[in-house]
């Protein structure tokens, strides 16, 4: 692929209806067709898009055709762009699997990253298998590694793709507003001790229990933001300067003066796409 000057985001702020697959495959598309989609661009939907963060595997568990991934390689088809969104894979020995997959607009599997902490406070690793391992995958001449809502508190998770490469940094989530100040922050950090663009895809609305305030952001590789949603469903676009990046990474020598230990403790993330 060649390289690109900006990466073109479109980070789709979506309110779910409770375990409700048809539903939200219907609005997902109503709520596309509003947006102004260039080609080329990274599409980003949130964690479980098509159910919301339950732990009711019967509800959220794709069949065996996999159809949310399905609907999410048709949309990446329709619109000439790649498509990242959470599923939850097929039950297998009593559990699913919380996971971003990322499709390309000929179908081809970008990427599928599983969720390598699940949310204890939620009893999520009794439903939902976690994963072992970073993946990296390339689009548009950029390296990009994707992580699932909780994941974001534990940059020891974040680091090894970094050091495998990857200069941008997604995570699409299910994160409640009585702590969306820790997710608009944590985001920051990670976008500065990584020297790395960050794009955070929060869901909108609620679900039993729990309220969502969005607040979907993408912040430079300073740290400095540049966007930040309301807490109103929304498809926002922008673009990151991935050249400013990658100089800023030449100029500033952080990811370099890492020690050697730290480095050995960075190992096993893996390259995909």
């Amino acid at each position: 692929m060649n390289r690109s000057k900006a990466m073109r985001i479109v980070a789709v702020q979506l309110n779910m209806a409770w375990e409700d697959k048809p539903a939200n495959h219907r609005h997902l598309r109503e709520l596309l067709s509003t947006a102004a989609i260039r080609p080329g661009s990274l599409v980003m939907v949130p964690e479980m898009f098509e159910t919301g963060f339950s732990m009711n595997i019967n509800a959220t568990a794709q069949s065996e055709a996999r159809e949310g991934e399905a609907l999410l390689r048709d949309l990446a088809r329709q619109y000439d762009s790649a498509f990242m969104g959470g599923v939850a894979g097929p039950i297998r020995d009593g559990r699913s699997r919380n996971e971003c997959v990322v499709f390309a607009p000929d179908g081809t599997e970008l990427a599928r990253y599983q969720k390598m902490h699940p949310f204890s406070l939620s009893g999520e690793e009794k439903h939902y298998t976690a994963g072992t391992t970073q993946v990296v995958f390339e689009w548009q001449g950029v390296k990009i590694t994707p992580f699932l809502c909780y994941d974001l508190r534990f940059p020891e998770t974040i680091r090894p793709a970094i050091m495998r490469g990857a200069e941008l940094i997604t995570v699409i989530a299910c994160w409640p507003a009585k702590r969306s100040e820790h997710w608009v922050r944590l985001l920051q950090a990670r976008a500065i001790e990584n020297l790395a663009p960050v794009v955070g895809v929060n869901r909108s609305g609620e679900e039993p229990g729990l309220q969502f305030d969005g607040r979907s952001t993408a912040l430079d590789h300073m740290g400095t933001p540049i966007f930040e949603a309301s807490e109103e469903e929304q498809v926002i676009t922008a673009e990151i300067d991935i050249e400013a990046a990658r100089r800023w990474r030449s100029k500033f020598p952080a990811l370099r003066d890492i020690t050697t230990g730290e480095i050995a403790g960075s190992a096993g993330a893996s390259i995909s796409g």
